[in-house]
């Protein structure tokens, strides 16, 4: 998989939905070593992901946010040990998407559930869940 910028309206759209969630959440902040960056998938394994698509992880002090596909998604979230925690409900937007993109989608946040641990190294960062590893990299900020 070749990692690609997202257009930058759909980042736009994003940051805006991880920070109107930030706002609307009252949680434990985490550590923050991952606080402020968004990250960009260079390989899944575990799960393939649909053609022309990307994976797009933002965070905040307490919260992270998604963009795996179609729709934009966001939760209150801690990683104090390392091990992601949503702490709050996932919130989405509503686009209408392909089956395969729903699907993604529905793949993604069951992963983010399913509290996955978190290891950064020098800008790389690991997303390991139960089934599915995904590997992101920083993206450059603007």
């Amino acid at each position: 998989m070749t990692a690609r910028r997202a257009p930058r309206p759909l980042l736009a759209a994003l940051l805006t939905t991880v920070l109107a969630t930030t706002a609307l959440a009252a949680c434990a902040g985490g550590p923050s070593d991952v606080a402020g960056r968004t990250f960009v998938a260079t390989d899944v394994e575990g799960h393939e992901l649909a053609e022309g698509t990307e994976i797009v992880l933002a965070f905040t002090d307490d919260s992270v946010g998604a963009q795996p596909g179609c729709n934009s998604m966001s939760a209150p979230a801690t990683w104090d040990d390392g091990t992601l925690r949503l702490t709050g409900e996932m919130r989405s937007t509503m686009m209408a998407c392909s089956d395969e993109l729903m699907d993604q989608e529905a793949w993604f946040s069951e992963l983010l559930r399913a509290e996955p641990t978190l290891a950064l190294d020098d800008g790389t960062l690991t997303l390991t869940g139960p089934d599915a590893t995904v590997t992101l990299v920083e993206q450059d900020r603007p």
